[in-house]
């Protein structure tokens, strides 16, 4: 019989257990009302005719406010503290109404007495429901499992979230918690779920006495410093560090075993996140046609996801790139169904002006973000002529296009590599960024041109963190190329808020640079890698380790450290992430004749000569009389 109820609710769909969950409640409910009837008048009968319909009321009231605070949408297999919680709190709303109900009806002869003794069955009776269901369902299976042994873990954290975590844990079959951890003084020495909390001072102590095997992480709004410094902490006892993405799921009672994972890297080094500007991120976006080049790129693409957010007229997405095009096209349709966002895939190459003038003619396009460009140092230090064509000269001809097709806003989205290049890859983008601001500089157009310049994304296709991570699942060595080689790092969701938001502040011709925050040696990230990978360094003194670093030396086109800004003159915005800065650049007749210089070398794929015309238009010393300085708010 257990057998195939199990098997007969399992496959029913979601909604048909809700159906079958809310009319076996009413019916308990209904036997409630009765109990609590016929305690009142200490017999078992049932009430009047004439008052029955008024006592009927309250499993009704019963359910709909159980339906109100989601108890039918939350897992009764997977039962919580939280949900007894939460149905506690639905039927403390049924009294009231019923008494006003009552009142209103005014009707004689209804124990007022059976409201309170309701109150207190319907609490029982729907908690004990849902605890005979979770048994049914966990409580048996279709076939033997063989149980793994539990890993003993330790929790971090030991408040609220950090019980549910506990309570979660324990219906699971692969997590035992042995105890908390915590930095919070009115915890220490407590029992909190039959555990000990314990100090960072204890730690030793509970690694001998308790042996845990995992640290999973139960605090919300912990700093991104802490997480570095919890992860050192535990990593120099062999300890590996595990989180749960979101802490929602916990305080929902929905917490999933494959949830709960291991720390990343992005957890470490992306900073605090700032709140964007919603006023700016809607007038970026808001009503708009937004156009990205480079839309199945990494940043292209979550430029493309953040403008999905802010209710566009139209997204037009442009990548050389089938399968790139491909695939954020079907995350769009995933994203955008219902909303009544128009998006249009192009499969289009930014070098070619004519294509991109009659994209942007035919969809009316207002606003541009050219993401387009090739991005790795070596590949373009390897093929310059092809890095040329595409992030100088395709630059040129979508901002050109732009001018022409009278679009209200251009944005370049530009790279620390541009300052001060020593790679054919950043004079590229150097050179790009000379042709944006000496169009803006060009009067009697509408067209607003502004540039945003920033360092590296973690998780972007150029990060070095995907070539670490790599190299580590296959045994390493990992290649780090000088012992002090620092780089900035930046979550890509946070790169595209801050372009959009820069985008929106200008008002023609501004260099915007974003707040890179510290910079990171890429030494120490290569061992936090391999320690968040729970694995250990192999070095001199410490030759049974599991990963070797190795230093394989600067390639061509590499610098030691990167810079954000070509001179020393950078003001504030409104915003406390970007800021603006003044620079000097070619006039538009200078530069015309220094771009002409490229035409025969390119056409006859010349390409050290191409590398040189490049890096030389990117550090040439600028004379008065061939430059403006942009100084806008002067």
């Amino acid at each position: 019989m257990r057998f195939e109820l199990v098997s007969f609710l399992r496959n029913r769909s979601r909604y048909t257990k809700i159906a079958v969950l809310a009319g076996a409640d009413l019916v308990l409910l209904t036997a409630m009302v009765l109990a609590s009837y016929a305690l009142r008048i200490s017999s078992l009968a049932l009430p009047d005719y004439s008052v029955l319909p008024l006592y009927l009321v309250a499993p009704v009231l019963s359910v709909i406010f159980a339906f109100l605070l989601g108890i039918y949408e939350a897992s009764t297999r997977n039962y919580s503290v939280n949900l007894e919680y939460r149905i506690l709190l639905s039927q403390a709303f049924v009294p009231i109404i019923w008494v006003m109900i009552i009142w209103l009806a005014g009707t004689f002869g209804f124990a007022r007495s059976t409201v309170a003794t309701y109150f207190v069955f319907s609490v029982l009776a729907m908690v004990l429901m849902r605890r005979g269901v979770s048994w049914l369902f966990n409580g048996f299976d279709e076939q033997p499992v063989v149980r793994r042994p539990r890993v003993p873990i330790l929790v971090y954290g030991a408040g609220r979230e950090g019980l549910l975590l506990v309570e979660a844990l324990r219906k699971q079959h692969q997590y035992e918690p042995v105890a908390f951890l915590d930095d919070d003084k009115t915890h220490f020495g407590r029992r909190i779920a039959g555990l000990k909390v314990y100090s960072h001072e204890q730690l030793d102590d509970v690694l001998v006495n308790k042996q845990p095997q995992e640290v999973i992480v139960a605090k919300v709004g912990l700093q991104r410093a802490t997480r570095r410094l919890l992860i050192e902490m535990f990593g120099r006892h062999g300890l590996s560090v595990k989180t749960v993405p979101n802490i929602d799921d916990i305080m929902g009672g929905n917490l999933k075993i494959r949830e709960i994972r291991p720390i990343r890297v992005e957890d470490l080094l992306g900073r605090d996140a700032v709140p964007p500007d919603s006023m700016l991120m809607d007038k970026a976006l808001k009503g708009h046609v937004v156009l990205v080049t480079g839309a199945g790129g990494s940043i292209g693409s979550e430029l493309v996801r953040q403008a999905s957010n802010h209710k566009p007229r139209k997204l037009v997405i442009v990548d050389s790139s089938e399968f790139a095009l491909f695939e954020i096209h079907r995350e769009l349709e995933a994203r955008l169904i219902g909303l009544g966002i128009e998006f249009v895939p192009v499969l289009a190459d930014v070098q070619d002006k004519k294509r991109m003038a009659s994209i942007m003619e035919e969809h009316k396009v207002d606003i541009v973000f050219h993401a387009a460009a090739y991005k790795h140092v070596r590949m373009v230090q390897e093929n310059p002529t092809a890095g040329i064509r595409n992030n100088l000269f395709g630059t040129k001809a979508v901002a050109e296009a732009a001018l022409e097709c009278g679009v209200s806003r251009f944005i370049l989205i530009s790279t620390d590599k541009a300052v001060r290049p020593t790679s054919v890859m950043g004079a590229t983008k150097r050179a790009a960024e000379m042709v944006v601001q000496a169009l803006a500089s060009e009067p009697g157009h509408k067209t607003v041109f502004s540039m945003v310049r920033f360092g590296n994304v973690l998780g972007s296709t150029g990060s070095v963190v995907p070539l670490f991570r790599e190299q580590i699942a296959s045994g390493g060595p990992v290649l780090v190329t000088h012992t002090e080689v620092t780089r900035y790092f930046m979550l890509i969701p946070e790169a595209a808020q801050l372009v959009i938001q820069a985008g929106a502040m200008a008002k023609g011709g501004e260099v915007f640079v974003l707040d890179m925050g510290e910079p990171v040696k890429i030494m120490q990230l290569a061992e936090t890698m391999i320690s968040l990978a729970g694995l250990t360094q192999k070095t001199a003194t410490n030759p049974d380790g599991d990963i070797e670093i190795k230093v394989s030396g600067l390639k061509d086109g590499e610098k030691l450290y990167e810079e954000l800004q070509i001179g020393n003159d950078i003001f504030p915005t409104t915003h406390p992430r970007i800021m603006q800065a003044r620079e000097v650049f070619l006039r538009s007749s200078k530069l015309a004749i220094e771009l002409s210089r490229f035409d025969l070398v390119m056409a006859r794929r010349q390409q050290k000569e191409a590398a040189r015309l490049v890096m030389t238009l990117a550090k040439s010393e600028i004379s008065d009389e061939q430059v403006e300085l942009y100084a806008y708010g002067k």
